[in-house]
């Protein structure tokens, strides 16, 4: 195993810059750059929540300020948003488009890309996250690209949010390996999931098989981080 992950290093060697000296490690990205349709969806959702009474507050479990958006592709969503989150799996030739969980297009009438966003009622945007959903037989490959709108040690290390508190746990690894890899099995699946920052946009990358799966599910990291180093190589 850690042969496997010595090589998938050298494999992305370039993505590794991705932190280096030319980018900032998750520096909050300038609210100038989110499309109005943010901040609209944003004043609608508290304006739904402000529609309510004391009670039916009380009783409900609506979550104020919290946004999502369903898009038929990665483009569609960056268009959205206003802003770019380089992702080199939308157009690659070896993986087939799938739901943003990764199971084929329409299962469920699911999404292809999901964006998700939450902000305060005064129109802050604490953060977003973009998630897409690909196959290669029946691996099933997901990519979580997540921006954020405040500094790091500005936020609880025990935020409620899961994508505050991925924020926090790459950030705490970060001397020890920029690159974090780890397994997972049971009786259901095997799995690798990947954390990277490249300057603004954390990266969460997970490729899932059976059980039985493992070599599978491995070669498949490899080419999916090759097709990150390759795109980022072109971005420098």
């Amino acid at each position: 195993m850690k042969k496997t992950w010595r090589l998938l290093w050298i494999v992305c060697i370039v993505w590794l810059t991705g932190c280096g000296a030319e980018y900032s490690c998750l520096d909050p990205i300038s609210p100038d750059v989110l499309s109005q349709n943010v901040y609209d969806d944003l004043r609608h959702e508290w304006d739904a929540w402000n529609s309510f009474s004391l009670e039916k507050k009380a009783l409900s479990s609506y979550s104020p300020g919290f946004c999502q958006r369903s898009f038929d592709d990665w483009a569609e969503g960056e268009a959205f948003l206003g802003f770019s989150l380089l992702n080199p799996l939308e157009e690659s030739a070896w993986l087939e488009q799938a739901t943003y969980v990764a199971m084929p297009v329409g299962f469920r009438d699911a999404p292809r890309v999901k964006a998700s966003w939450y902000g305060t009622e005064d129109g802050h945007v604490e953060w977003i996250s973009v998630q897409g959903g690909y196959r290669s037989g029946d691996i099933r490959v997901t990519i979580n690209g997540m921006v954020y709108g405040d500094p790091a040690d500005a936020k609880p290390s025990d935020s409620g949010w899961s994508v505050e508190l991925e924020r926090q746990n790459y950030l705490a690894g970060l001397d020890d390996d920029p690159l974090q890899i780890s397994s997972d099995r049971t009786d259901n699946y095997y799995s690798n999931t990947v954390y990277r920052a490249y300057g603004a946009i954390l990266y969460c990358v997970r490729v899932t098989g059976d059980p039985d799966a493992q070599s599978q599910v491995e070669r498949t990291l490899e080419q999916v981080l090759s097709d990150f180093s390759d795109s980022f190589a072109q971005e420098l």
